[in-house]
């Protein structure tokens, strides 16, 4: 019987019962996690056809981070005008070609000037696709009845772990990396080209727009500044691990150096494993309880990390500063969909850019404040802004319903 039952199992009629919005949204998530991973493989090859020393390409990866920021809050005003189904599907394949230029252009023509120009056009068509793929998965989620942000957010994790993967593997197998990276990317615009189709046409799009009219941009206030305050905090965490925790973990902890990158790579699967069950438990013990047990625990675990006696106890602890914080951010943006005080596209757009503001000014931050006393304090600086976020989640109503 029960090997009956499974033979009749269809795996066709399982995927007909998803709604097709919510398989674009997935795929949304994927593909930028997946762009994003084929861009960090591109670095040693541009690096290399540029000639520059670590200093000076550090200034030209700032190019994407500074094109992000500036079409971050255009594309919430875009967004509310058209939709972001229109927004996406010229972002994604514009940024995936972008791609292709950046793996080409260094070695046909090594200009530093030309790379930073295509690395702030793709810097700014990546924020429009994170902007637009963010507004319309708060829409799915919305109209859905069901938690699916944290589910969504877990698609980038394994986007960029793809990514990563097949380039290692096409390199293994004897693949140039350039031309694996071009036909991926090019691959990658193919897909949304279809899945894209699925999208949600009004998605975002104001509601007393015509897609001519519509409010400009708004000046986040009230509670959209609070959430994007704690967007910028947990993307300065994510940022501080990411740029930060192996130095932590070999100058404080005494790890050995083929040992030091532990500290991210934890963080990050326990980050990505709560977010794949993040959606049941933000059922289960609702939203607020979620933020306010996921900070204290995170900041507890920073605190946890300074006092550990060696690097293995720390990088324990950044697990479980990735279990606290990973359904933070989803939560917010739920939150920042469901307020009445802005237009929704205005304000998922400024919430995101605080966020990608935390992720590019926070570890510099953190570095000026270890310069002046010592990582450690600088660590611990971050348990107390999450120890604020739980303290101010728990006095108010913001996460109530999101």
């Amino acid at each position: 019987m029960h090997r009956r039952s499974f033979d009749r199992f269809n795996w066709q009629d399982v995927l007909r019962e998803i709604p097709p919005s919510h398989i674009a949204t997935r795929v949304s998530f994927f593909l930028a996690g997946f762009l994003m991973a084929l861009w960090a493989s591109l670095v040693p090859f541009v690096k290399s056809a540029l000639g520059l020393d670590e200093g000076a390409f550090g200034a030209v990866l700032l190019s994407i981070g500074f094109g992000a920021l500036v079409t971050m809050p255009l594309s919430g005003i875009l967004i509310g005008r058209s939709g972001a189904k229109k927004v996406l599907a010229f972002a994604v394949p514009v940024a995936s070609s972008l791609l292709v230029a950046a793996a080409l252009v260094p070695a046909a023509l090594p200009s530093t000037a030309a790379v930073v120009v295509i690395l702030f056009c793709f810097g700014a068509f990546f924020g429009a696709i994170d902007v637009g793929m963010n507004i319309h998965s708060v829409v799915v989620e919305a109209r859905s009845g069901r938690k699916l942000l944290s589910g969504f957010h877990a698609l980038y994790s394994i986007g960029g772990v793809a990514g990563a993967g097949l380039m290692t593997l096409l390199q293994t197998a004897g693949l140039p990396g350039v031309g694996s990276a071009c036909a991926l990317s090019m691959l990658s615009a193919v897909v949304w080209l279809f899945a894209g189709r699925a999208m949600l046409p009004d998605a975002g799009r104001n509601a007393e727009s015509d897609g001519h009219g519509g409010p400009k941009f708004v000046f986040p206030k009230g509670v959209v500044l609070f959430l994007g305050a704690v967007c910028f905090i947990l993307f300065l965490v994510e940022g501080s691990i990411l740029d930060w925790g192996a130095l932590f973990l070999m100058d404080e902890k005494g790890a050995a150096l083929e040992h030091a990158g532990m500290g991210f790579a934890i963080f990050s699967v326990a980050m990505t494993v709560m977010r794949f069950v993040g959606d049941r438990v933000i059922m289960s013990i609702g939203p607020k309880r979620t933020v306010v047990f996921g900070a204290a625990a995170a900041a507890f675990a920073f605190v946890l990390a300074v006092l550990s006696p060696n690097a293995w106890t720390a990088a324990a602890a950044f697990f479980l500063v990735g279990l606290g914080t990973a359904n933070i951010v989803p939560i917010a943006f739920a939150a920042t969909g469901e307020q009445k005080e802005m237009p929704m596209s205005l304000a998922m757009s400024a919430a995101t850019t605080l966020g990608y503001a935390g992720l590019l000014t926070g570890p510099a931050a953190i570095g000026v404040l270890a310069e002046a006393t010592s990582l450690s304090t600088a660590f611990l600086s971050e348990a107390v802004l999450l120890a604020a976020v739980a303290a101010a989640a728990a006095l108010t109503s913001v996460f109530r319903k999101s």
